[in-house]
């Protein structure tokens, strides 16, 4: 959860209304129907709902922007392309095979080339699970170390 918000007479009454956003994430697997039912079920005898707010931008071009912010979790098949050209390029680069393949469990941007049928894989320097926090830090050996990955994955591709 990221925001609450109420409408009241004053500071010190009773709110008529109260809005929470929740921000969801998905996992491999599930289905927009699925959580469509958990989300029914939290709401389930409350005078509440629930939606999947549309955010409404404008670019920098001054087009208008309609965005469903709804996205599916999506897992990259080790056989696939791209896959394979990331592991040739990681053994290379660091002169070994890569030892595990993890997820994160945070979006990016890239769920928009997803969403459009491209195929996706995340990689960066650091520690993920610091992303975006007060205490994130990396050493710039990671910084030089991931530039020679994306290049190695450049050529291989």
């Amino acid at each position: 959860m990221s925001r609450i918000s109420s409408v009241s007479a004053s500071l010190n009454a009773v709110p008529s209304e109260c809005e929470v956003y929740l921000d969801r994430r998905m996992v491999p697997g599930e289905s927009e129907e699925a959580i469509r039912q958990e989300m029914d079920k939290l709401v389930e005898g409350k005078n509440a709902t629930w939606e999947v707010g549309t955010l409404y931008r404008k670019s920098w071009t001054g087009m208008d922007i309609k965005y469903e912010p709804f996205h599916l979790a999506w897992k990259i098949d080790l056989d696939h392309e791209l896959t394979k050209a990331c592991i040739a390029a990681y053994s290379e680069n660091f002169g070994k095979e890569p030892t595990e393949f993890d997820f994160w469990d945070f979006s990016t941007n890239a769920v928009t080339p997803v969403s459009m049928g491209i195929p996706t894989i995340g990689f960066g320097p650091g520690e993920y699970k610091l992303a975006h926090m007060r205490n994130e830090s990396c050493d710039v050996d990671q910084i030089i170390e991931a530039c020679g990955f994306y290049t190695g994955i450049i050529y291989k591709i």
